[in-house]
């Protein structure tokens, strides 16, 4: 596995490289660069200084014999030159002195002021021939190519000894850094590896670098949402269970009642309750789908929808359980386009005419309307002449599992908090208002914006 101090490591250990390769060639074009490179320079200066430092009666003096030359003491040794000069009369082309281990014969033949690459006892040397102001001498200046070249090789292995210590420094410097940053990582880890299956706390931020602190915020992100994920799951079990409980149990007592009965006519009512008991727990398992999908889902997707088209389908499909009791569904829709999660509206449609048709009383009257809104948006309107809501229940019935008191129907009270909740999500605002014929209660939804987008 790669880790960032393997990366970091190896990053700076090519980094190391790279500059001591650029540092090579550097030196090595700055070493050889004709007339204006290092040895080029050094060359010249050597005959400047030769130059500068003889003595214009050196003219007078006797031509150079080996025998003249004084000797080192015998304590010291003479291992070689890595440079040699020459001192030339250009009157009668005279060597005047030399150094003691240049040749007799002149280095630069042409005796013209130039440099040039020699050969000299089989050893290749860099000459540069430097006259004076008058012309009266020449002083011939050289350095090993050779020499010059094994320093520069020398140099270059010592600067690879340099730049690796500093690589092996740098390298455990880093490391160390590192360490120390990443111990507050190191002790999230251990501690998201040490917590049990369903320890979803967020992971501590204190002393984190901050290249990581919005890695880290994005796990506590996500186990945010996964913990309220489980709750939801938890509240919809604890919630299914509670509410199919009872029933349940009147299915099971209605069974019993069907089976124990003597009569035909016993029997036909205890099966005919088993069935609306049957029905109800149907329509609340129903429900409690629903809103299970709908808190699960989120956003979901989101595309145009005709409400006048879906208001229509589902007064529709609701016309049987209207004809059931004698009642009437009047649309008054207009073509209403709104940019949302389609299945969430249409259980938003469903449970608002479901809940009308439901506490209206037989004979009654549901109007089911839609439309634009002149500043823009659009309105969702149900409205009946049923017994109604008193006004000090009409915020608590949104409220999941709460059901109204004295109410003849039995609900589930699921409905309308899943109506609250699909429209909080669409930036919906609710309103109440009247119903039909003076008596009952109308629900108007109020899209903000025809294209809004879905908010969770």
């Amino acid at each position: 596995m790669t880790t960032l101090r393997r990366r970091l490591a190896i990053t700076l250990l090519l980094a190391v490289l790279a500059t001591w390769l650029i540092a090579v060639l550097l030196v090595y074009v700055q070493q050889t660069r004709a007339e204006t490179g290092m040895l080029d320079q050094s060359v010249r200066y050597g005959a400047q200084k030769v130059l500068l430092s003889l003595p214009t009666s050196l003219l007078q003096a006797e031509p150079l014999h080996e025998e003249d030359r004084f000797e080192l003491p015998a304590s010291s040794r003479f291992d070689g030159e890595t440079s040699n000069f020459q001192v030339w009369s250009l009157a009668d082309k005279r060597l005047i002195v030399r150094s003691p281990t240049a040749p007799d014969a002149p280095m630069v033949p042409s005796f013209q002021d130039s440099f040039q690459d020699v050969t000299v006892r089989g050893e290749s040397w860099r000459v540069y021939a430097l006259s004076d102001a008058d012309g009266l001498v020449q002083v011939k200046f050289a350095k090993s190519i050779d020499q010059v070249q094994d320093d520069t090789v020398t140099r270059m292995w010592n600067g690879l000894w340099f730049f690796s210590a500093l690589f092996l420094t740098l390298t455990g410097l880093t490391w160390l850094v590192i360490r120390r940053a990443f111990r507050p990582v190191d002790r999230a880890r251990d501690a998201i590896v040490n917590r049990t299956g369903m320890d979803l706390t967020p992971v501590p931020t204190s002393g984190m670098p901050g290249e990581l602190r919005p890695f880290v915020g994005a796990i506590n992100g996500l186990l945010e949402r996964l913990s309220a994920s489980l709750d939801r799951e938890r509240r919809f079990l604890a919630d299914a269970a509670h509410e199919l409980r009872t029933p349940l149990a009147a299915l099971s007592a209605y069974a019993d009642l069907a089976l124990r009965s003597d009569s035909e006519q016993a029997r036909g009512q205890a099966v005919e309750q088993l069935r609306n008991v049957a029905l109800r727990t149907s329509r609340l398992a129903e429900q409690l789908l629903e809103q299970a999908r709908m808190q699960a889902q989120g956003e979901g997707e989101i595309e145009p929808v005709p409400l006048d088209h879906l208001v229509e389908m589902i007064a529709r499909d609701s016309e049987v359980l209207a004809t059931t009791k004698q009642q009437r569904i009047i649309l008054d829709t207009h073509a209403t386009t709104l940019l949302g999660n389609v299945d969430a509206l249409g259980v938003l449609v469903r449970n608002l005419l479901d809940n009308a048709l439901r506490y209206t009383p037989e004979g009654g009257c549901v109007k089911v309307g839609c439309g634009p809104l002149p500043q823009g948006g659009a309105h969702l309107t149900v409205a009946d002449n049923g017994p109604g809501i008193a006004v000090t229940e009409r915020e608590r019935v949104f409220d999941r599992f709460y059901r109204m008191p004295g109410a003849t129907e039995r609900g589930s009270g699921i409905g309308l908090s899943l109506v609250a909740q699909i429209a909080a999500c669409h930036g919906a605002r609710v309103e109440w208002g009247p119903g039909l014929d003076g008596r009952g209660v109308g629900i108007t939804i109020h899209f903000a914006e025809i294209h809004a987008p879905l908010r969770v």
